[in-house]
């Protein structure tokens, strides 16, 4: 991993042209956000423009589930002794029992999509 780390550090300034040699001179403005995105151009009717950003879809929030919701929903689908192994990150695992058999079971935490593992 620090191999990997020390590459990107030496690879990122001579990527961006940030290197020794300066053949040509381009006027380019990167800009980079984190969170919600923004364009240079009115998607649809309910956009707003933030100043300095860009146009956005306001209240456009991309949750994810509860633990108990995701619960409730493999409970909906037939399992039961729900137990929780994972709750975190964008993938929740549960160990459940359907038809007397030990499942692990897999939940979307933000589309809440179930499969078996």
């Amino acid at each position: 991993m620090k191999k990997l780390l020390m590459a990107l550090v030496v690879a990122a300034p001579v990527a961006f042209g940030l290197g020794g040699v300066n053949a040509a001179e381009a006027k380019t403005n990167l800009k980079f956000y984190l969170g919600m995105p923004h364009y240079g151009y009115q998607v649809g009717p309910d956009y707003m423009y933030r100043k300095g950003y860009g146009w956005y879809r306001p209240g456009k929030r991309f949750n994810r589930l509860s633990c108990g919701e995701a619960r409730r929903i493999v409970r909906n689908r037939g399992y039961h002794n729900i137990e929780a192994r994972n709750c975190s990150g964008g993938t929740y695992v549960f160990r459940a029992v359907r038809n007397n058999r030990i499942a692990i079971v897999y939940v979307n935490a933000r589309s809440g999509a179930v499969w078996r593992g």
